[in-house]
């Protein structure tokens, strides 16, 4: 058995910071212009000093009467203040359990860890501890009970141009924007004379050098908008680099066993057949290159925000059935049985042709009315316009790659999320729901959207458009017909 980390104190100490209000409310009484003031605020000291103690006594209690412990069957936490209270999640019933080295837990020799079910809330573990780094080595020792320790083993550790190439195609301005304010956010009022002075001298300078070195023509709203464009995506691309640098997956006595961070170190345990889903996901130039990025969905993994759940960064085909087959998956990309009809291109093209169309005419018409504002509306424009062209590319190729495979118990399915092309393999096993979707246009012309829902600790929606109505009935027959088992389609 063990006690958490000492550092626990501060958290449970920090759940009773609103006592802190009465020695608030006794300092705003005492705060008048006195020549005593100062004295009179030392002489009723005691009373500030006392629930200081109070807080942290509680803290130093909740910690001394807190045991954890670990073992192959269970993690258990258990608590005696007053009542007993104790928390036990089967071994059995563990997705995965996260490791983290923070800069400020590391000095100390602690660790951060988070323990998850598939029963857990969506962006909170079922346990967080913070344990003694020596304490949470017995972790690396567990093993599943259920896996036999024949399974294959091995180590994969990508080298760190696919990590930079990775970061590149997956950084984006918008995540940038949101480090940046977050960063900003968080250092608090302390930022805003370095924003409103040194940064604003800075960005000054730097739009003034690139503006005197193209033509006059160019407006410097719009020299202003790419210099931000490109600075919250090296923001994002660096970030990412951070994030995923170090980036290794081992497998050995059926437990998977992903490392990865610079500034905050990471370790995620789980096992195979906790995996929900695997998905293969694509961009416009990785499609292209016919590359892909190995993702899965697994309660606990890659759940923490602007984290992307990749299991192996950049793969080909063949790559991605091997390691699919090192997984233990079983099953292989497969050519689709049941395709996106090729004449329902309005339901792809529909929005991003008419953004296409629409903001030049709407920018036109602007300027033609307010002159004044042309040189401010045209950058917009062309940002606006630059994504509506690249999803349009990415639609058109979607109608032709778009569908579904269903081979006894197991489902491939094919389709795009705005930018990004998906293809997700699944058991039958895993599957939560299957529904056909239909818009008045679609019930004319015998169309639908076929919708899959799989295992997962935020629900998703995988979409498959412009499916013919009679195809998404089978596979619905097929997938709700327990007994044909070994029908395929």
């Amino acid at each position: 058995m063990y006690r958490e980390h000492p550092l626990k104190i501060i958290a449970y100490a920090s759940k009773s910071i609103w006592l802190l209000i009465f020695p608030l409310l006794r300092g705003l009484k005492t705060a008048h212009i006195d020549p005593d003031f100062f004295y009179n605020w030392i002489k009723g000291a005691w009373f500030d000093i006392m629930v200081l103690l109070i807080i942290l006594s509680y803290g130093y209690l909740r910690w001394f009467t807190t045991w954890i412990r670990f073992s192959e069957t269970d993690i258990s936490r258990s608590t005696t203040i007053i009542a007993k209270m104790e928390t036990i999640i089967p071994m059995k019933n563990v997705s995965a359990i996260t490791e983290e080295h923070t800069m400020l837990l590391r000095p100390f020799k602690a660790v951060r860890i988070k323990v998850d079910t598939d029963g857990g809330v969506f962006n909170s573990s079922d346990m967080v501890l913070i344990m003694r780094k020596s304490d949470s080595r017995q972790l690396r020792h567990l093993k599943s009970t259920d896996q036999s320790h024949t399974s294959k083993s091995f180590e994969i550790r990508p080298k760190m141009i696919s990590i930079i190439f990775f970061s590149f195609l997956f950084s984006n301005s918008i995540s940038g924007m949101l480090f940046i304010s977050a960063f900003f956010f968080q250092l608090g009022m302390a930022s805003k004379d370095l924003l409103e002075n040194e940064l604003k001298t800075a960005f000054d300078q730097l739009t003034s050098s690139v503006a005197a070195g193209f033509a006059s023509s160019i407006s410097p709203v719009a020299i202003t908008l790419a210099v931000l464009v490109i600075i919250t995506w090296l923001m994002s691309f660096v970030a990412n680099i951070f994030r995923y640098s170090g980036f290794s997956m081992r497998k050995k006595y059926g437990i998977i066993k992903v490392r990865m961070g610079a500034v905050t170190r990471r370790q995620y345990h789980f096992v195979p057949r906790k995996i929900n889903y695997v998905d293969m996901r694509q961009n416009l130039i990785m499609k292209l290159f016919r590359k892909s990025s190995l993702n899965i969905s697994c309660s606990g993994y890659g759940k923490k925000k602007n984290q992307i759940p990749v299991l192996l960064p950049i793969l080909n085909r063949r790559q991605a059935n091997r390691a699919l087959d090192i997984l233990e998956f079983g099953k292989k990309i497969k050519k689709r049985s049941v395709k996106a009809i090729k004449i329902d291109v309005l339901t792809y093209l529909g929005y991003p042709l008419l953004f296409c169309i629409g903001i030049p005419l709407i920018s036109s018409y602007v300027t033609d009315i307010f002159p004044i504002t042309k040189d401010f509306v045209q950058p917009f424009e062309i940002i606006f316009l630059i994504p509506s062209a690249w999803m349009a590319i990415v639609k058109l190729i979607a109608l032709m790659t778009t569908g579904v495979t269903i081979d006894r118990d197991f489902i491939c399915i094919r389709y795009s999320r705005f930018f990004t092309f998906h293809t997700v393999l699944a058991d039958k096993s895993k599957l939560v729901k299957v529904q056909i979707v239909q818009n008045p246009f679609q019930r004319l012309f015998r169309r639908c959207r076929l919708d899959f829902y799989f295992n997962s600790e935020q629900p998703k929606n995988n979409k498959l458009q412009g499916i013919r109505l009679s195809d998404a009935e089978k596979i619905v027959e097929i997938l709700s017909n327990k007994n044909k088992e070994h029908e395929g389609l």
